[in-house]
Formats: C-alpha cells, sequence, structure tokens
C-alpha cells in the first residue's frame, strides 16, 4: 500500500526530527534508551518536566527533560505517563536519572518500548541548558531561513525554465538543493532522460496508478543498486496525464519538509520541459505519418523524394523491406496511440535500425530494414515481437500481426504491405487470431488474392457456394457449415458429424442436398474444388475489419 508523503506538516511547523536534533551539540551524547521508531518524528520546541502539572500545557511536538523527580513517589503516574504524553502528541523524553530512579525507570521504558515511543537518557556530564539552548536554536533558525530558502530555490528553478536549459541542468540543480541524488523519468522512449548513476527498480503498475490518480508526491521504497532506499515520487503531469516522474533519493541526507515543496514546484517546472518535447516529438511524427502514407499510397512520388525525404529515419530506397502490420479491436485515445507507436518502434529498432512505424488506417504499420544475414531469423523474431507487444498492451486486445514479403524499392514495400494486409484479413478466415499470419503461409488464399476482379469472385461465388447461403436463409439445415465441417475434417464422416453434434445420417442428408442444389458432386475432384473454391470466395466476401 502506497501513502501519500505526510511531511507536509512538516513544511508548516518547520520543526526538526529527532534523528537531526540528535545531532546537535552535546544532546549527540545521549543515549536512546527506547522507542526508537519514533527518532524521525518531529520537534517543535523544548519543555522542562519538574513540576507534577505540565502535562497540563502541553501542546504536542515537545521534547520534554525531567529528571521524573516529580513522580518519584506516584506509581500510577509513572505507569500512565508514556500512554499520556504519546496521546499529548510529545514527541520524545528526555531522562536525567539517578540512582534512586531505577525502578520508575524500568516502568517507563517497558511503556515507551510498548507505544514506539522514544525515551533518552541524559548523561550525568550534559545539563538541561546543553540541550535546550542550541535545540531550540536549530528549530528558530530552520523557521527563519526556511522561507527564504524555498523563495530563493523557486527563483533558480524559474530561470532554468525559462531559459529552456534542459533537463541535465535541473538534475544538477535539484542535487544542490535537496542534498541528495536525483532522477527523472520519462514513459516515453523518445523522450531522453539522463542515465541515473546506478541501476533502478522501475515503478510499479500499482506506483505508476497511485501518482496518475493522486497527482502528487509518494513517499515509497525503491532499489537503487543493490539495495533498498526510501525516497520521494513526484509525477510530471502533462494534459492531465502522466509523463514521467522525479525521484529524491534519501543517500545522503534526511529528505525534509522543504524537499517536498522544492519537488513539488521543479515537476510543475519540468513538466513544462516535458511539453515542449512533447510538442517537438508530435511534429516530428506527423511528418512520419506523411511520409509513410505516401511511400504506401502516393502513386506521383518519384525515388528522389523518398530518399531526400527518408534519409532523416535513415531510410534508404536501395535496401529490401518488409511490413508487418500490428491489428487491433480497441479505439486509442490520441496518449495511448502515441504510447502503443513509441513502444512498437523502440522495440523493432533495437533490432532493426532505420525501421520505422506508424499508425495507417486501422494498423500499426511496422516498415524494417532486411538485410541478409537477419532474415534466416526474421519468422521466430516476428512471433517474439508479437508475444512481447502482446504483453505490453494485453489491455489493448491486440488481435494478430501480418506479416508481408520482402520488397526492393517503392513497389516493393507497397506490395509487402498489401500482402500484410492480405496476411490479417486471410488470417482471420483461417482462425489464426491472437496470432502471427505470414502472407506466404496463405495457401490458396494468395492465389484468389491476385484474381483481377470482384465480377468474377461474385459469379463463382454465386454458382457454388452462394446457393447455399441463399438455401440456410429460409431453411434450418446449416448447409454451409456443414460443408465449412467437412472439409475441415478432412471428409470425415464420422468425425464431421461429432464435431457438428448430428447422426451420421443426418450428416449424409446434408451433404447430398449440397449436391442437389449446387450441381457439383463431393464424389468428384471437380465438384469437390468448385465448391472448396466456393467456400473460399465465400468467406473472403464475409470478412471485414
Amino acid at each position: 500500500m502506497i501513502h501519500v508523503f505526510k511531511s507536509i506538516e512538516r513544511v508548516e511547523s518547520m520543526g526538526i526530527t529527532l534523528q537531526n536534533a540528535m545531532k546537535i551539540g552535546k544532546f549527540a551524547e545521549c543515549e536512546v534508551a527506547a522507542g526508537y521508531k519514533g527518532l524521525i518524528r518531529v520537534i517543535e520546541q523544548v519543555t522542562v518536566m519538574e513540576v507534577p502539572n505540565v502535562v497540563k500545557w502541553l501542546k504536542g511536538k515537545e521534547l520534554l527533560l525531567t529528571s521524573l523527580y516529580s513522580i518519584k513517589d506516584d506509581e500510577g503516574a509513572q505507569r500512565s505517563l508514556i500512554p499520556y504524553l504519546k496521546n499529548a502528541g510529545v514527541t520524545a523524553l528526555a531522562i536525567k536519572p539517578s540512582n534512586s530512579l531505577n525502578n520508575i525507570l524500568d516502568i517507563i521504558l517497558e511503556q515507551a518500548e510498548l507505544l514506539d515511543f522514544p525515551v533518552i537518557k541524559i548523561p550525568e556530564q550534559v545539563s538541561y541548558v546543553d540541550i535546550l539552548s542550541p535545540v531550540m536554536h536549530a528549530i528558530f533558525n530552520e523557521k527563519v531561513i526556511l522561507q527564504e530558502d524555498l523563495d530563493q530555490a523557486n527563483q533558480i528553478l524559474n530561470e532554468i525554465s525559462l531559459n529552456s536549459q534542459g533537463i541535465d541542468v535541473f538534475i544538477n540543480t535539484l542535487e544542490y538543493l535537496t542534498k541528495n541524488v536525483i532522477t527523472i523519468e520519462s514513459r516515453f522512449p523518445f523522450m531522453k532522460m539522463p542515465v541515473p548513476p546506478a541501476d533502478i527498480s522501475p515503478l510499479t503498475e500499482v506506483e505508476v496508478n497511485e501518482l496518475s490518480f493522486i497527482k502528487h508526491p509518494i513517499s515509497i521504497k525503491r532499489k537503487y543498486g543493490e539495495r533498498w532506499v526510501s525516497c520521494i515520487v513526484a509525477p510530471i503531469i502533462v494534459d492531465r496525464r502522466l509523463y514521467g516522474s522525479i525521484t529524491c533519493w534519501e543517500l545522503r541526507s534526511e529528505i525534509l519538509g522543504h524537499d517536498l515543496a522544492i519537488l513539488e514546484k521543479a515537476s510543475a517546472l519540468i513538466a513544462i520541459e516535458f511539453l515542449r518535447l512533447k510538442i517537438k516529438h508530435d511534429i516530428e511524427q506527423q511528418y512520419k505519418r506523411d511520409f509513410i502514407r505516401d511511400l504506401l499510397f502516393n502513386e506521383s512520388l518519384d525515388d528522389s523524394d523518398v530518399s531526400e525525404r527518408g534519409e532523416k529515419y535513415l531510410f534508404s530506397i536501395n535496401k529490401p523491406y518488409v511490413c508487418l502490420l500490428l491489428w487491433g479491436e480497441k479505439n486509442d485515445s490520441e496518449f495511448e496511440e502515441a504510447m502503443i507507436i513509441n513502444k512498437v518502434e523502440s522495440h523493432l529498432q533495437e533490432r532493426f535500425p532505420g525501421a520505422i512505424v506508424g499508425r495507417i488506417r486501422k494498423f500499426f504499420c511496422m516498415i524494417a530494414p532486411m538485410e541478409e544475414p537477419k532474415a534466416a531469423s526474421f519468422h521466430p523474431y516476428c512471433k517474439q515481437l508479437f508475444h512481447d507487444l502482446s504483453y505490453y498492451l494485453r489491455n489493448r486486445s491486440i488481435a494478430c500481426m501480418g506479416v508481408g514479403r520482402t520488397g526492393l524499392g517503392v513497389n516493393g514495400i507497397r506490395n509487402s504491405y498489401s500482402q500484410a494486409e492480405q496476411a490479417v484479413k486471410f488470417g482471420f478466415l483461417k482462425r489464426q487470431q491472437n496470432e502471427v499470419i505470414f502472407y506466404d503461409d496463405l495457401g490458396v488464399y494468395r492465389l484468389l488474392h491476385q484474381l483481377p476482379g470482384k465480377k468474377e469472385l461474385d459469379e463463382f461465388y454465386q454458382e457454388t457456394v452462394g446457393k447455399l447461403v441463399e438455401y440456410d436463409q429460409h431453411h434450418d439445415l446449416n448447409l454451409v457449415e456443414t460443408l465449412k465441417q467437412y472439409f475441415h475434417c478432412n471428409e470425415n464422416l464420422k468425425v464431421t458429424s461429432q464435431e457438428m453434434f448430428i447422426h451420421v445420417n443426418t450428416l449424409k442428408y446434408r451433404l447430398h442436398k449440397i449436391e442437389l442444389l449446387t450441381g457439383h458432386s463431393l464424389q468428384k475432384s471437380d465438384g469437390k474444388m468448385m465448391l472448396y473454391l466456393g467456400l473460399k470466395m465465400y468467406e473472403i466476401v464475409e470478412v471485414s475489419f
């Protein structure tokens, strides 16, 4: 469970933690006797308790200094002291014990350990003044200088943003201001962030959702190198969406309240820098989409145009290319589409530098250079690519990926695109959803795809399976599905009847009816071929995206 960082209270009250206070002056010579878990609690004032009724005047967040002399004879007060102080919001109790108070001290320590309430032993040589003066001075100084520090920090960060000095300068400045290690991460590969000084664990899906929802910093532990480190993660929000995050790692000093204020200011300014990068990227993506569309569909495009416009994408007209089309059923928002394109392109370019990706019609179109050494392992790579992308895009119903043949030049790429499109279309007919479909594996569908016009397809269809479709509309014999199953089961009557849950005699009757209606015999090779091809024509007519 992730919790919103609670140190906002420290920004308002501006105390110091007990842990930090015990580094000041002679307070450093004192010993924590119980309640170690409470060391992160905050001190706002120091009070001496040497009269029984001092507890009435407590306001919370005090460090109480005492000898316990005022309750040395009151066992009830001794046993109730720690619970009372804890409920009153007191930060800690510092005791200067004597030999006569050992029994009382045992009761106090027992209660303190149980309630995680810090109890500190003051050595004989340390006086109350040795603690009170330097700690109060530190608290006072913290209050006086904090607003001045925040104003100065905000001014520095504003200047960096206004002058567009970049992410590196932001990181260096934040590390100076917080006295800790700072890392900035982007959810988009195109936003290149500085490499962290050590390997860091990525944010979990739960943490990403938390940042997206609350849009404020969270306190978590993340792995930095080989160890888990406490840190604050501030979201970078652009257009009300999470584009990245800033992490302040508690490696050099404790993260204080003003660090949180600085991070929140920085996250808002870095969001402006991210927006600049996004706008620049969106313009570049639009140019790339236009290039891909022209490459695939613009008949007036000549080789010199392709070479000139493709140079920035490392595209060469002299290289062989292959088209891959990723198709899914869900309509993505502009933000989600950008995420998908960046993920697909990043993955593809690791293996094929110079690959380009864009949204074309209903597909994510990938055009990858296919040099000879990589051709042999291309089929397994496509399956791995689809597996990886399906995992990453698992909530977007990615249906299948079609792969065309390798082609050279503009015409070769256009043929590869058309083949990949047909691979997706005919792959559905072969029930190859959630798979990679290669054009070379389509069998008879490749031949049907090459037929010159729709008229011939319609005529052939009407002479064969079209008659069965019309009959099924008025009768309950389900002849088209029967013919499909018959060929699917390799003309085995027993297996076909079992698949359709009908008696074998019912199947024979239906097959005879098919022969009568179409005039083609299933006992002759010519008749079977006509009906089989007619069935494929029917499937082509029926399929649509």
